[in-house]
């Protein structure tokens, strides 16, 4: 990944590999995640893309885009630990390959799609942003549907409580009500101004493509004081484990176990907590699935991820509810196996193979590749996925075990099925 500074605060990232024939393009805008905005970040980028001045209507969008060769656009909003990023992306063929300057093109329609709004009243059209409210509040109730989901967000909502991490990224349906288009453009408006930005480029990119892109989007960003939003990374600190159990109307429950690692996402214990989570429950031979699932048949699946930024493990099951005690005492004796160091040589390499097969193959989709260095940029560090494969490929047991006793659950949370 190469740099280029565009003005204090707004950075270009280029990330080039010929391989590909279609190019992306992406601005992202860092923010907090804060309970009195979450709702009208998820809420902004949706209002966008419904129209602009130079195309007011998404059939106009819609037909353009299909002029530029059937480009992609997309737009949203994803977290990174404890702050939030609003994106806007492109997909398009490379100029290379069409003989013309399609990314200028590309950038322009990006550009007037978040620079150039439609407003009316000092806000956004009021009937895009009642629609898209509408289309919103469907999705924040919609998580309901989606069990697994929902029980992790509910236990990471507990343990970190409605801001930062512990807030669903769609927000709230109760704020939606209070969100007016006057105080919808008045966000939009500190986001454009004041948020951290990073412009990605990525595929086939010459420097007369960067050039561009700086050019066009350059000049619609300003200086601002802001960087990327500080992460907390998670330290147990609960004196006993906090148990939550929700009923509810469906025929498999789901158990959801929150754990702080207490490992600083920047420094080597970080590879040896990544391994760890790998043998634990990260992979098709892990821990979880062999004596959980396989061997004991006591959960559906049972995996576990980790979060490396704030420094969280997430354990997801779906169990018998009569199964509960059975299940979530066999996770725990497999937590404890890793503790003590109960690990073989045949998990150890068969884990760094895993690991590194998933990494090598980032680079056939440049946008996991893109959100693998988002996330390097992040942290401050400019590691490449091979010198990531190498750090692994020096772990040992002794450094697993070492990192897994900092593991501690916090939060169990049970979504009790009722038939």
């Amino acid at each position: 990944m190469q740099t280029k500074k565009l003005c204090q605060g707004v950075d270009l990232r280029a990330i080039s590999n010929p391989k590909f024939k279609t190019n992306t393009l992406s601005v992202f805008f860092h923010i907090p995640l804060k309970r009195e905005t979450v709702t009208m970040a998820a809420l902004l980028p949706s209002v966008l893309k419904r129209g602009c001045e130079k195309y007011p209507e998404f059939k106009l969008m819609t037909r353009h885009l299909a002029d530029l060769y059937s480009a992609g656009c997309g737009v949203g909003v994803r977290t990174k630990g404890d702050g939030e990023i609003l994106y806007f992306t492109m997909d398009y063929i490379a100029d290379r390959y069409i003989g013309e300057n399609l990314t200028a093109k590309v950038t322009e329609f990006l550009s007037e799609l978040i620079f150039s709004p439609l407003v009316q009243d000092g806000g956004f059209l009021p009937e895009y942003v009642e629609s898209e409210k509408t289309n919103l509040r469907n999705a924040i109730l919609g998580l309901i549907n989606d069990k697994k989901e929902y029980a992790d967000v509910k236990c990471r909502e507990a343990m970190f409580g409605k801001d930062g991490y512990g807030m669903f990224e769609a927000g709230y349906a109760e704020d939606l009500d209070e969100i007016t288009p006057q105080k919808l453009y008045a966000f939009y408006q500190d986001v454009i101004q004041n948020a951290k930005v990073d412009i990605f480029v990525g595929g086939t990119v010459t420097e007369t493509d960067l050039a561009c892109v700086a050019e066009i989007l350059g000049e619609k960003c300003s200086d601002r004081e802001a960087s990327f939003v500080p992460t907390i990374w998670a330290r147990h600190d609960r004196t006993e484990v906090q148990q939550i159990t929700e009923s509810m109307q469906t025929a498999q429950s789901k158990l959801s176990i929150g754990l702080k690692c207490g490992v600083d996402p920047t420094t080597e214990e970080y590879y040896a907590l990544m391994l760890g989570s790998c043998i634990f429950g990260g992979s098709p031979f892990s821990k979880l699935f062999n004596n959980v699932r396989e061997k004991l048949s006591l959960a559906y699946y049972a995996a576990c991820r980790t979060d490396r930024l704030k420094s969280v493990m997430m354990i997801s099951s779906g169990i018998e509810t009569g199964n509960f005690q059975k299940a979530y005492d066999e996770i725990l004796v497999q937590l404890e196996k890793m503790k003590q160091g109960e690990i073989s040589q045949e998990e150890l390499e068969a884990a760094k193979k895993y690991l590194a097969s998933g990494l090598i193959a980032m680079y056939d989709n440049m946008r996991v590749l893109e959100d693998y260095y988002l996330s390097q940029a992040i942290m401050g560090q400019h590691q490449t996925p091979e010198e990531l494969i190498k750090n692994l490929s020096a772990v040992t047991i002794d450094r697993i075990q070492a990192v897994m006793k900092n593991l501690q659950v916090d939060t169990v949370y049970f979504l009790k099925g009722e038939v």
